[in-house]
């Protein structure tokens, strides 16, 4: 149970768009020691907008995917200082992390990571029940995304878009501010991805979350409000567009 002075006590509100929901100063992630020290992020300053559709560009090893998760709270930090949504993880004992994840932040995998013995609509309340939704929620959730009519289909009857589509419903499901999204189109066909993009991009603008894209694919960043390239752990560019 979480007590008064514990950092969490509720689900986050959804913010004005002029409100910052990252702040990130002298972030660095470093992975091993001396000749096998690898750093992952190297000193990193970013604030983000809630609101803002943020891509995250770079080759492989640049250091999106850490940034990611350290956003997230599935990584920490070695050094330096993450808030997100006023919230400082550094703060947060096992357990307040766990909460934090749940209430604040959904995450969209390349892989779709459904229950396959679970139908759309059971996969989608097994992540709403978290936060204090249930059935109601899940079928509006999955309405949103296009799969009204499916909500009975497992995911072996589901193409892979559409089940990227239930992946995007547990997280509206959720109703976190801030979605993060590794590589969500990676594993679809063109056209897929495109849908699923057109998506994403619909809630960011109508809903105002928050939505950060890692991705490698140059063709996406035409989409965002804000490009950032990454390069050795490094921000080397970032551009507002």
């Amino acid at each position: 149970m979480t007590t008064q002075n514990d950092p969490i006590t509720a689900p986050a509100q959804t913010l004005e768009a002029s409100q910052t929901i990252v702040s990130l100063r002298g972030v660095s992630r470093v992975y091993g020691e001396g000749e096998t020290e690898v750093r992952a992020l190297d000193k990193i300053d970013l604030d983000l907008g809630t609101g803002e559709f943020i891509v995250l560009l770079g080759p492989s090893g640049s250091g999106k995917t850490t940034l990611l998760n350290v956003i997230g709270g599935i990584d920490s930090a070695t050094s330096g200082t993450v808030s997100i949504d006023q919230q400082d993880l550094a703060g947060l004992k096992p357990r307040q992390l766990t909460e934090f994840r749940r209430n604040h932040v959904a995450f969209i995998f390349q892989f779709y990571n459904l229950v396959p013995t679970l139908t759309a609509l059971e996969n989608v309340e097994l992540i709403a029940g978290l936060t204090g939704g249930g059935k109601t929620e899940s079928i509006e959730a999955l309405a949103a995304v296009g799969l009204g009519e499916h909500l009975d289909r497992f995911p072996s009857a589901l193409s892979g878009g559409q089940q990227q589509r239930v992946a995007i419903a547990r997280a509206l499901a959720k109703n976190s501010p801030l979605f993060l999204c590794d590589e969500p189109t990676g594993a679809l066909d063109q056209e897929s991805g495109t849908q699923v993009l057109d998506l994403l991009q619909q809630l960011n603008r109508d809903q105002k979350r928050t939505l950060i894209i890692v991705t490698h694919d140059e063709s996406i960043a035409s989409r965002a409000s804000r490009v950032i390239r990454m390069l050795d752990g490094r921000i080397v560019s970032d551009t507002h567009q």
